[in-house]
């Protein structure tokens, strides 16, 4: 009972979180960002709970030191997930962006989601929510949905592009709101993803997870109503 409490809890503070408006410009550099400000949040497909590594000019998903890249993408990739959120939601028309690299194939991705459920422990995990990866062969946007206790996905757009390991990018998702749904652009360099997600709340948390190997991130920016 008291594990079911904290869950609900935890639910519940979700829904009195005040909405975010002002332009949000975080930079990933040692001292100067606050975690505190970020939900970190675990998948329900496993156990780890993820954390980040502080580089000087950015954070890294903590991955096993002893995997090897083929590894972290296949029976190890579970130990290589971090993902953690905005604590204000996002309604309406937003845009955000970050500055993101891999190491090896992927898979450096933002985050959205409407609200959050609960493992066992009352610890915060994701439910329904979207996906929006950059890796070495382009952009993909997956939907993951949760029914009867376990998590099922699909791929709901993508793009082919040659992106490189190592390399800076800059990812933007646009979402605009109209009567027949939402319009999701999806950008970095010339590759480009544009689809309509008829399903996508009007409401959300929105943040970052890194998986599948080592991914940076560098900054992260916010802005409501655009």
């Amino acid at each position: 009972m008291r594990k079911f409490k904290s869950a609900l809890f935890a639910l519940l503070l979700w829904g009195t979180v005040a909405l975010f408006a002002e332009p949000l410009a975080v930079s990933f550099q040692r001292g100067a960002w606050s975690q505190d400000q970020w939900t970190m949040v675990k998948s329900p497909r496993w156990e780890n709970r993820g954390s980040w590594q502080q580089l000087d000019d950015a954070i890294v998903n903590v991955c096993p030191a002893d995997a090897t890249d083929k590894e972290m993408m296949g029976p190890r990739a579970a130990e290589t997930y971090t993902s953690m959120l905005w604590k204000e939601p996002v309604k309406g028309n937003f845009t955000m962006s970050s500055t993101m690299s891999f190491q090896y194939r992927m898979a450096p991705l933002f985050v959205l989601t409407k609200e959050l459920g609960a493992d066992a422990t009352g610890y915060p995990e994701y439910r329904e929510h979207w996906e929006v990866v950059l890796y070495d062969d382009g952009i993909n946007v997956w939907h993951h949905e949760y029914s009867e206790g376990k998590p099922h996905w699909h791929l709901a757009a993508s793009a082919q592009y040659k992106f490189q390991p190592e390399t800076k990018y800059t990812l933007k998702l646009q979402v605009q709101r109209f009567p027949y749904g939402a319009r999701v652009t999806v950008s970095c360099g010339d590759a480009k993803v544009v689809y309509t997600e008829h399903g996508l709340p009007e409401t959300l948390f929105v943040g970052i997870t890194g998986c599948e190997g080592p991914c940076k991130f560098y900054d992260f920016t916010l802005d409501a109503g655009r």
